[in-house]
């Protein structure tokens, strides 16, 4: 097998929580009309940014347009609610017509806000993306290295799965009430996903790699990419592979990164009022927390003696029910044979979310895409790398058919030299109302209850 990305000897991946695309970037490129000095990989595409632009809309009930808008300065909490993420509420979102507001077969992805008023207050909230002047650090990193504008979840749904896909290449699980082992698309705390991880392959063929947690004060051991995967990454021999963030800050400081690094953020579940202060970006939380932790994490890296051996990986699971004006891609590849819920056949993508990647090898203002017409950038493409890199046929471990096709993006390291330049980035100021009482996410309490089976588990 032919060596990819010999220059990298690093890889650090962050996942983040349930924001579009549009949610977090969709600005980037606007004082350019999204026509950026950029190194666009992608020949067969007009050299443009997919983000955001003032005449995009959905319709409300009455069939009266509302058009994106900037967020207000400073207001980092928007949406004010966790929007609908569950199956048959992103279906809405992404098949809504934008000229009638009536279901469609195709994806106009006009029903976002449709489905965000059809709950909650304020609806115009859900058509708001957060400026760069708001997200200053994955901004920046983005504008400063490289960002993919049509990298997708790999299912139109919810967290666990999409995490399943990014682990597992499927989400094959368990339903501990039922015995059933289907393919999942929605969230179920009741449901442990069965089939091995690409950490596992990576352990058998003797490759070293860790996955970093931030720790629960009330239960240090919990690790929730651990508790998700328990079938195939519990067991004692894989102790070594965990351990809680700090041990990242130290490893970097040490010049002793693991070949391949996985990061949780904080789930935010120390704090008395639960969700509002985790570092995931996950709605309805205050992202300047995510900043602050996404500019430390880069911080560690570009500080490290490794710096110049590495490649970080930003991405986010899905778009957790925010605005993305792209169509969802169709023709996915379904990953297995197995049934999924609803009868869904895995075989479109979800919504598109952001990617960053962030090296001394790649050029700033790198912006790109799979051609139109080629599979497009999933959750799945990272694993495909991640093997391709480490020199490990994909062909030997059934990761499923979605990992075996792919595409890889090795071609963003287009630099023969390392840059000797760290762009800084700096968080905006953190603004809080003391008075706010954020509701509590789903995905929390979903957490939530997987702790509280963890630790009785462990009595």
């Amino acid at each position: 097998m032919t060596p990819i990305m010999p220059q990298i000897k690093h890889v650090v991946h962050l996942m983040l929580e349930n924001r579009s695309f549009d949610n977090i970037l969709g600005w980037l490129y606007a004082d350019t009309n999204n026509q950026p000095p950029l190194n666009l990989i992608d020949t067969q595409n007009p050299p443009v940014y997919y983000g955001l632009n003032s005449q995009l809309f959905n319709l409300d009930k009455h069939n009266h347009p509302q058009p994106v808008t900037p967020t207000p300065p400073g207001k980092l909490t928007i949406p004010s609610f966790d929007p609908h993420e569950v199956f048959s509420h992103v279906h809405t979102q992404c098949y809504t017509s934008l000229t009638n507001g009536q279901p469609t077969t195709t994806p106009e992805m006009g029903g976002f806000y449709i489905d965000y008023a059809s709950a909650f207050d304020s609806p115009e909230e859900i058509m708001m993306a957060f400026t760069p002047t708001d997200l200053p650090v994955l901004n920046g990193l983005a504008r400063n290295f490289a960002v993919c504008d049509k990298w997708y979840a790999s299912v139109p749904s919810q967290t666990f799965c999409n995490r399943a896909f990014a682990a597992a290449g499927d989400s094959l699980g368990l339903d501990t009430l039922t015995g059933e082992i289907q393919g999942m698309v929605d969230n179920s705390f009741l449901v442990d996903f069965t089939s091995p991880t690409h950490w596992n392959v990576l352990s058998e063929n003797n490759k070293d790699w860790m996955i970093f947690y931030s720790q629960l004060w009330w239960d240090s051991d919990f690790c929730f990419t651990r508790d998700l995967f328990k079938a195939n990454l519990g067991d004692a021999a894989y102790d070594h592979n965990f351990a809680p963030i700090h041990n990242f800050y130290n490893l970097a400081a040490a010049g002793n990164l693991p070949s391949y690094s996985f990061l949780e953020p904080d789930w935010g579940l120390m704090y008395w009022k639960l969700g509002i202060n985790g570092s995931d970006y996950h709605p309805p939380g205050n992202v300047g927390h995510g900043e602050a932790f996404v500019q430390r994490v880069y911080e560690a890296v570009t500080s490290s003696p490794c710096w110049k051996e590495t490649l970080f990986i930003i991405t986010f699971d899905e778009h957790g029910g925010t605005y993305d004006h792209e169509p969802i891609a169709l023709g996915a590849t379904p990953p297995n044979d197995q049934p999924g819920q609803y009868g869904f056949g895995f075989d479109t993508f979800g919504v598109r979310v952001p990617a960053i990647f962030v090296s001394p090898w790649i050029q700033p203002g790198t912006v790109f895409r799979m051609p139109e017409g080629v599979t497009p950038f999933d959750h799945t493409s990272m694993i495909a790398t991640l093997l391709k890199w480490m020199q490990i046929d994909p062909a030997t471990y059934d990761l499923g058919k979605r990992v075996a096709n792919a595409p890889t993006f090795e071609q963003i390291l287009t630099l023969q030299q390392p840059r000797t330049d760290i762009p800084p980035v700096t968080a905006a100021p953190i603004t809080e109302d003391p008075a706010l009482r954020i509701p509590v996410s789903d995905l929390h309490h979903l957490i939530m209850a997987r702790l509280a089976m963890h630790q009785a588990a462990k009595r």
